[in-house]
């Protein structure tokens, strides 16, 4: 870490704790720039710029760190996925792709010719600053993996005042990057979801869908019924649907309101689809239609089935209700979403459906009360001492249970950083 936070690599580098102290607050909390440093310096050692290969490996480090930080969590132990070197791979460059396509929309050419070139290049750390500010989702596996290493900083925070989205590091660590699974029996099913392709759909949902999964339908479990699968999904709020074809191709939609049957479209502009494999991508609105989302059944003159995007009988992604085949016409692109094809044939057959939905549910709405407790400098003296290296102060004395009025920010506002 001394080798990390100085300008120059030393030989058996060693700090004093305040310096410790000091520099990790400096981490945790740093601006664009030192985080770029610090990116940069982790990825390569002695030199000024960092190639594209050493980014990969950087992020895949981050991603298998990530996994271990949080795999005792309630949310991730209510799933019952893996991943692979593989998938992770995918992964890290999807996560870098405003770093190594920053002059190119993925949607300007079919997935798998971006996703497959790593290009051979070299990044200096205004490059890498510029890449962090556009890819929130690795800033918060960074924090987690460092939290979880440093768990010093949560009394940081606790002594500060910095709880929930008003942290020392500057973005939501209320808002999960793994939802809370429930609905889905491990024992009888498997999902096509990975912990790559969670991370990718959660980040991608609105902040206020992403706190717990439901599972809805399973064709493993619920058999090939559209009967059924309407029955489970319509009117039961935003919805993740996902399918593999015959050929293992593996993609879906997002319908960001309820499902209901009718004779147009419905859905809104929050709406995606998005590619799981063998190429990982998402895929957002044009802006050229309105068609987001459609379901319909028992109709001689219009389509029967779910589909996502296009018109009708040129879906970007299309399921039909006979659940034998679908179809993903895009030639060259959806006109709803800017997709291109996901599929390897344009007609494909169906081998699994798994529909998710997303968001809280009502029980979990239920407003609570907080709760102020005996202040941090009262029983943790080492916070206290850390409170002066850093030159912060007891910010948090004098905030008792006994104060009526400690919550008021007119008599007792907190300091900004």
């Amino acid at each position: 870490m001394a080798n990390v936070l100085s300008r120059k690599p030393r030989q058996n580098a060693q700090v004093s704790y305040q310096a410790f102290v000091v520099n990790l607050t400096h981490l945790l909390k740093g601006n664009l720039q030192q985080r770029g440093h610090i990116v940069r310096r982790l990825a390569t050692e002695n030199r000024v710029t960092t190639s594209s290969e050493e980014m990969i490996s950087l992020i895949e480090e981050f991603i298998n760190g990530y996994i271990v930080a949080v795999e005792n969590s309630p949310e991730y132990t209510s799933w019952s996925i893996g991943t692979t070197h593989e998938s992770n791979k995918k992964f890290a460059q999807v996560l870098l792709q405003d770093l190594f396509h920053k002059e190119h929309k993925y949607t300007d050419h079919a997935p798998e010719h971006q996703l497959s070139y790593i290009p051979a290049q070299h990044f200096d750390e205004e490059a890498i600053e510029d890449w962090l500010a556009k890819t929130p989702l690795i800033e918060h596996m960074m924090n987690t993996v460092f939290r979880a290493i440093f768990p010093v900083v949560d009394r940081i925070d606790q002594v500060l005042g910095y709880t929930g989205t008003n942290n020392i590091w500057g973005f939501a660590f209320c808002t999960p990057t793994i939802p809370l699974c429930t609905g889905a029996l491990w024992e009888q099913q498997e999902t096509l979801l990975n912990i790559p392709s969670l991370l990718l759909l959660n980040h991608n949902l609105p902040v206020e869908l992403r706190s717990q999964w439901k599972m809805l339908f399973s064709t493993s479990c619920h058999g090939e019924s559209f009967s059924t699968l309407m029955k489970n999904v319509v009117q039961k709020g935003p919805t993740v649907v996902i399918v593999r074809d015959k050929d293992n191709y593996v993609f879906g939609g997002f319908a960001s309101v309820s499902w209901e049957i009718r004779s147009d479209f419905s859905g809104n502009s929050r709406c995606f689809l998005f590619s799981l494999s063998p190429n990982m991508c998402t895929y957002t609105p044009s802006g050229l239609n309105e068609n987001y989302m459609y379901m319909n059944i028992n109709k001689q003159t219009l389509p029967n089935g779910l589909g996502f995007g296009g018109q009708l009988n040129h879906f970007g992604v299309w399921i039909n209700s006979t659940f034998d085949m679908g179809h993903s016409r895009a030639m060259p692109l959806c006109t709803t979403y800017n997709s291109p094809q996901l599929t390897a044939k344009q007609e494909f057959g169906i081998d699994k459906i798994e529909i998710w939905g997303v968001g809280p549910s009502a029980e979990d709405t239920a407003n609570g009360k907080d709760v102020v407790g005996p202040s941090i400098l009262d029983v943790d003296p080492e916070a206290k001492a850390i409170l002066t290296m850093i030159d912060r102060g007891h910010h948090s004395e004098g905030l008792r249970p006994e104060d009526p009025v400690a919550n008021s920010p007119s008599t007792k506002s907190l300091p900004p950083l």
